[in-house]
């Protein structure tokens, strides 16, 4: 019968089982994430190699719908341990989601998180199939991304949707995938001359560079020739201080106000 147990156990039957419960399902981008995941031992002993949580989300690609998932973070929990027949055990764990980990926002059609986030976890078990789960957060930015966001509407911009996408080539990052915000200009003296203003934020311990790219308003015969070979767009980047960011708002609507104006 133990035999048998065993044979069954490795095509994923009557074998062990995860299931990672977390502090809170919302976070922020830079906090620590806690919680626990629970082992219980199947029909028979088994060898669990490691538990690893990766904190995972999907991206999107430049003009087209494939999606492709992306790992923000990656941790192993445990050094090898045996789970004995019917055994739970409980391994608590905490790690700090990076700072670019891309933020949620709810979709209001589906109620879903976009872009997803979840957490993955797996048990590596030898000669068995990996039992798996995955548990959902929602990410919050960060102050000084907040910030950032604030202070393009001020100067007359609107909010008009974010997505995450493969990373553009003239943007210097090591991940594959980067949160895009786009705006709109809806007031003041931007709104007849640009289309659009799209920003990457990129977030480090202490500055943030924001890329972005301004899209001005073509006029005239060639307008259509200048849009479709991206002829008014203009690419760039400025680094700013976290601090200065933190507390005085109104000099990042300042240096952004001066960006576009240079560029018209």
């Amino acid at each position: 019968m133990s035999m048998f147990n065993k044979v069954i156990a490795s095509i994923g039957i009557g074998s062990a089982t995860v299931d990672t419960k977390l502090k809170s399902a919302y976070i922020q981008q830079g906090e620590m994430l806690e919680g626990v995941v629970e082992v219980k031992g199947g029909n028979t002993d088994q060898r669990i190699e490691s538990i690893n949580l990766k904190l995972m989300t999907m991206y999107g690609h430049e003009g087209g719908d494939r999606l492709s998932p992306g790992t923000v973070e990656a941790q192993q929990l445990n050094e090898p341990f045996t789970i004995t027949k019917g055994e739970q055990k409980t391994i608590p764990f905490s790690f700090q989601v990076p700072l670019d980990t891309p933020i949620t926002m709810v979709d209001p059609q589906t109620q879903t998180n976009v872009p997803p986030v979840w957490i993955e976890t797996g048990i590596d078990i030898r000669n068995a199939v990996d039992p798996k789960d995955r548990d959902y957060v929602s990410v919050d930015p960060t102050t000084v991304h907040e910030n950032i966001i604030d202070a393009i509407k001020v100067i007359g911009f609107k909010f008009r949707q974010m997505e995450s996408q493969n990373t553009p080539a003239w943007i210097k990052t090591k991940r594959p995938f980067v949160q895009q915000y786009e705006f709109i200009p809806s007031y003041g003296k931007y709104s007849r001359k640009l289309d659009e203003l799209e920003v990457y934020i990129l977030q480090g311990d202490h500055e943030t560079m924001v890329c972005f790219e301004i899209d001005k308003r073509s006029k005239g015969a060639l307008a259509a020739m200048k849009e479709r070979l991206n002829l008014d767009e203009h690419r760039g980047s400025v680094t700013l201080d976290n601090q200065q960011i933190l507390i005085n708002r109104s000099r990042v609507s300042d240096t952004f106000e001066q960006i576009i104006d240079d560029v018209l």
